[in-house]
């Protein structure tokens, strides 16, 4: 079972800015996740998992392993899943989540340099 959490103190999200968003915010995940990679050494840790909501994403970060923390990342229009989602969550799905999701970015590189 998961908890999910806000983001620690002095780790609040940036805020909006038209110009500036997309770096604004992978800055942010940046170190975020350095600071998520402190509290032990699976990989896991730091790495994000996304569910698909309206017209954009509910996104959480790992945060601890044991037991499963997940931070939730209040970014863009800062989507949530419901509660009964994430108590049911296991380390276990977390870890197929990230794994799909390297598989899809490797998938879609390697079209993109064979273009």
């Amino acid at each position: 079972m998961a908890s999910v959490f806000r983001a620690p103190e002095g780790y609040e999200p940036p805020p909006f800015s038209i110009e500036t968003w997309q770096e604004d915010e992978t800055a942010y995940l940046a170190r975020l996740a350095d600071r998520a990679k402190m509290n032990g050494t699976n990989p896991l840790h730091g790495e994000v998992v996304r569910w698909q909501r309206a017209d954009g994403f509910a996104s959480y970060m790992v945060w601890q392993t044991s037991p499963l923390q997940l931070i939730h990342l209040e970014l863009g229009d800062a989507y949530s899943v419901e509660d009964a989602l994430l108590r049911g969550l296991r380390l276990s799905d977390i870890r197929d989540m990230v794994e799909r999701e390297k598989r899809m970015r490797e998938f879609f590189a390697s079209k993109r340099d064979k273009s």
